[in-house]
């Protein structure tokens, strides 16, 4: 299919009906999602593939996927409101787009929550909380549009860590361009990209959607990347807990090297004694 066939297809999505600011809901508009999806498709990497969308919102890449001939879409995000926008804009299609909607938050992890095509929900295990992370979700393009983390901060990168962890071929994703160093560091170093590529710099028009906004809408300068993913990217979690583990223990260390205990009471900052077993200036409980 053509971009500007694509383009035209999935203009009649429908936008957040009520996007919420602290997740920084924007639609993703057809021509930028037809532009992710054609590069994704030229590179193999979506026909006959298992595809994840990460943050779906209305499920503009989702439907993108589906029409380019993509093998099986799954579209997760925290929003129950965005889930159901999204399985109507799918069920608007004729016939209906199959994708699988999956409820979690992604800078958290996968949830149990699900939707089928109905909108009905079911658990697949016991915790039906939204920010439980689950058996890892595995699958071989992710494509996103993540938040650029103005409200949380540091979800861009939340959402990269998850997509790592999750593709097992290549991941596409938006970034701001004034962001370049900082996420091609983050994929190389903590992330283990074998290959990390910007394969274009995009024009991303915000539209005015939030009270605060004095512009009908903003141009902003995106980058859209391209990364695979390595063996070790898989096991980014692990890593990252045992960085922590070796800090606590070092510090672990270094505090019972300095430490002098005498009468069931330690010195605290300047020889003072601290109070209650132990507990110098800093040990407040």
């Amino acid at each position: 299919m053509r971009v500007r066939a694509l383009e035209s297809l999935l203009s009649s999505i429908a936008p957040f009906e009520r996007p919420k600011q602290w997740l920084e809901q924007y639609p993703t508009n057809a021509a930028l999602a037809a532009g992710v999806l054609h590069h994704a498709r030229h590179r193999g990497d979506v026909d006959g593939r298992f595809v994840c969308d990460l943050g779906c919102g209305c499920g503009m890449l989702s439907a993108a996927a589906v029409l380019c001939d993509a093998g099986a879409v799954i579209g997760v995000d925290v929003d129950e409101d965005a889930l159901e926008t999204c399985r109507e804009n799918l069920e608007s299609f004729e016939p209906a787009l199959e994708v699988e909607l999956v409820r979690a938050d992604v800078v958290v992890g996968v949830s149990t929550r699900r939707e089928d095509g109905s909108g009905d929900e079911e658990s697949s295990g016991d915790d039906t909380d939204a920010r439980s992370p689950v058996s890892r979700l595995r699958c071989d393009t992710v494509v996103m549009n993540p938040p650029f983390g103005t409200r949380r901060a540091g979800a861009d990168v939340a959402f990269l860590r998850a997509a790592f962890r999750i593709a097992t071929g290549a991941i596409y994703s938006l970034h701001k361009t004034s962001t370049r160093a900082h996420i091609e560091k983050v994929a190389m170093t903590k992330f283990h990209a074998r290959e990390a590529e910007v394969l274009a710099q995009l024009k991303y028009d915000l539209p005015a959607t939030y009270a605060h906004h004095r512009e009908k809408s903003v141009e902003i300068a995106v980058d859209l990347w391209r990364f695979v993913p390595s063996e070790r990217s898989a096991f980014i979690e692990e890593e990252e807990e045992k960085e922590d583990g070796d800090d606590i223990d070092a510090l672990a260390r270094d505090v019972s090297r300095k430490a002098r205990v005498g009468g069931g009471r330690g010195r605290g900052r300047g020889g003072e004694r601290g109070r209650g077993g132990g507990r110098g200036r800093g040990g407040r409980r």
